[in-house]
């Protein structure tokens, strides 16, 4: 095998010296240099070092002994990096082009400029001079950096591990002076040597890092889609500004005040039922409780045990509700509700060791409009949520379930209170936080209530505590834009989903924030453009069998859900493979890069409108209430699974609230809360009672 050459190559490379050097001398010299592959690659020759010392003279004998080898390599690499980015490579081709027809022309005539011929030289470096712009904008400073960072990391690696005939030596000697207990061996490392493969080692580090840095930031750039004019065009009416966000907050004040003021439906948007309810918790409430919340397809009974000071401890059980008997006779859905409240009795023995004569306080979570003239009487209003049971609707739903409570005689309960899902929350809220003073529903659907003065309701008539100078409202905000307040916003993919609802001109504002819709506005957008063909162009035409599962999706409505959008708006994978995963599952098969990438801009934008619109009308409420600081308590699957949402949304309020407030979850409000507008009233009436 060949000896390691003492010749230094590079040490006659002076500067004068290489003034003398022809191209073909340097070639020949570096062909003399370049030494067989063989060795080169021979594994046999990988062995790991014994100690830094063996590493660093491996690494600097074999820079000048394999040079011409590691200089090729680095152009292996080099034409690596330029084939695998065309841009680059065609500024290169542009480059050499241009050089090339410096040339020729200076064959012809040496080219001048104001009289002063200009050497050849220094037209070459001009036509580099002008490629250098193009060279930037295609990256080639994230190429230079992969180049360098590859190059050293592969020759340091080759260098440091692969032996040469005197290393073998050396390494033999150090093994058998290691076996010898004899000796002593202490290996003196030259300060110099170690520093320089410090500094090695560092830089190619730095350049590797570097270069993965300019690497992604380069593939990210070349992933990003420039949105069509036409899905800017549709997307624009989604996006709103400060001034219009006003607009609504100055409408849905207008709309409270009206809504305070009288019960004329016919030319005010919001009903602002009082609620009835007065007080907050003090923590000196105490006792058991049962509570139904009944406000979607399932209802759900909770035991809720109230040990002072709100520590509370709870059971709750969630029944399906057959469809039938949502729009079936009112009558037997109260039977169905009071028979599954024996059943949770029962099953959790609730009713042992109670006397004979006892009965349970049920707090009735009531999430539909109603008309109440006390804490116990409510009239539904109208349905809503795909119900439609008859003999319900003018009719105190109170009253209705505490008669099928009395037809089953066995079951010894006692209906005290009717609670909307909204004042649930507050309340659960108000016992942790002493300024809440708003509750808000973000979920299926949307609403609010707050703690209001009576000064400011002049229709409140019916039976309340004459004590106390506020109570709490029940906005029913979903309802603002039934008179035209919000078309200055509505869209015509809003109008067209309010008239394929089962409300037309119903639940307007709702149509537009809530979690039942989100998803059904992404699709209709979608299917717009489908249809301009922005979205999955000739899709449909290139593969007939799957135009069938395009067309489940285009026709069915709501096949599109929130949870979808939020999962969607959150999509950070480079390849955004979990938009991509969600579209194959509702029927999209195979979607592009681009088709997904629209896609997560039209749920960002929708789910910015959203939080936008809920912050302004939550400003107005926390503006309503005029404390130095409220806290808002919030439910709903909006607000508690959808972090962008939540984030858009406090962003959002903090530039519409100038005082001081915060959002908090309530947990378990519809049954807590419930449960403590219940307790609440007890301790009033026996204080009243007492006095």
């Amino acid at each position: 095998m060949a000896e390691v050459s003492n010749e230094n190559h590079f040490g006659n490379w002076s500067i004068p010296n290489l003034q003398k050097i022809n191209v073909q001398e340097l070639y020949t010299r570096q062909r003399q240099s370049l030494r067989s592959w063989f060795e080169f690659f021979n594994t046999s020759k990988f062995k790991t070092p014994l100690n830094i010392g063996t590493a660093t003279r491996r690494l600097l004998a074999n820079v000048e002994y394999f040079q011409t080898n590691y200089f090729i390599v680095i152009i292996i690499l080099s034409i690596y990096c330029v084939i695998t980015t065309p841009s680059l490579l065609f500024v290169l081709l542009a480059m050499g082009a241009g050089s090339y027809l410096v040339t020729i022309k200076n064959r012809e005539k040496q080219l001048a400029f104001m009289g002063h011929q200009i050497p050849l030289p220094q037209q070459y470096a001009a036509v580099m001079a002008l490629c250098i712009p193009l060279l930037i904008i295609v990256g080639a400073g994230s190429a230079i950096f992969w180049i360098l960072g590859a190059s050293v990391f592969v020759i340091a690696l080759h260098a440091v591990f692969h032996q040469t005939p005197n290393q073998d030596a050396f390494g033999l000697q150090m093994q058998e002076m290691a076996s010898s207990s004899d000796y002593i061996i202490e290996v003196r490392i030259d300060v110099l040597k170690a520093l320089k493969i410090f500094g090695i080692t560092a830089t190619a580090l730095t350049a590797v890092g570097l270069s993965a840095y300019y690497i992604h930031q380069r593939r990210q750039n070349s992933r990003r889609v420039i949105l069509q004019d036409e899905v800017k065009h549709v997307l624009e009416p989604f996006e709103l500004s400060d001034e219009q966000l006003r607009r609504v907050m100055a409408n849905l004040n207008t709309q409270m005040t009206n809504g305070l003021k009288s019960n004329d439906s016919e030319n005010n948007d919001l009903a602002m039922f009082p609620t009835f309810v007065n007080f907050r918790p003090n923590g000196q409430e105490s006792g058991e409780y049962l509570v139904v919340d009944l406000g979607g397809s399932n209802f759900r009974v909770s035991h809720v045990t109230i040990e002072g000071r709100n520590r509370l401890r709870l059971k709750n059980k969630i029944f399906l509700i057959p469809h039938s008997l949502l729009l079936g006779e009112g009558e037997k859905l109260f039977d169905y509700i009071a028979e599954c409240l024996q059943r949770f009795i029962d099953d959790n023995s609730l009713a042992t060791h109670k006397p004979a004569d006892y009965k349970f306080d049920l707090a009735f979570t009531f999430s539909f409009p109603c008309t109440q003239t006390s804490l116990s009487q409510a009239t539904l209003v109208s349905w809503t949520k795909g119900f439609s049971c008859t003999g319900v609707v003018g009719n105190d739903v109170v009253l209705l379930l505490q008669n099928a409570i009395d037809r089953r005689q066995t079951l010894k309960v006692q209906v005290v209170a009717l609670v909307n899902d909204t004042v649930g929350t507050l309340m659960a809220c108000s016992s942790i936080y002493r300024d809440c003073r708003v509750g808000v529903i973000l979920g299926t659907g949307t609403n609010a209530c707050y703690f209001e003065n009576l000064d400011n309701i002049p229709k409140c008539t019916g039976e309340w505590n004459q004590s106390t100078k506020q109570m709490v409202i029940n906005t029913e905000w979903g309802a603002l834009g039934k008179h035209g307040c919000l078309d200055f916003i509505r869209t015509k993919i809003d109008r067209e989903l309010d008239e394929s609802s089962l409300t037309p001109n119903e639940q307007v504002f709702e149509k537009m924030i809530s979690a039942l819709y989100l998803g059904e506005i992404v699709r209709l957008i979608i299917i717009d453009l489908v249809q301009s063909s922005i979205l999955f162009p000739g899709r449909m035409q290139k593969a007939p069998s799957r135009a069938c599962d395009y067309n489940i999706f285009l026709s069915l409505r709501g096949s599109f859900y929130a949870k979808h959008v939020a999962d969607i708006e959150c999509d950070t994978t480079e390849d955004l493979s979990v938009t991509a995963s969600i579209l194959t599952s509702i029927g999209i098969h195979d979607p592009t890069y681009d088709d997904c990438y629209i896609i997560r801009e039209v749920c960002k934008t929708v789910s910015l409108r959203a939080a936008k619109l809920a912050a302004a009308v939550i400003a107005v409420v926390v503006n309503r209430v005029n404390m130095p600081s409220v806290t808002v308590g919030v439910d709903g699957t909006l607000f508690r699974h959808h972090v962008r949402f939540r984030k858009n949304l406090i962003r959002t309020m903090s530039r519409l609230v100038p005082r001081t407030h915060r959002l908090v979850l309530s947990e378990d409000g519809s049954s807590k809360g419930s449960a403590l507008v219940a307790a609440v009233n007890r301790h009033t009436q026996e204080t009243l009672t007492s006095t």
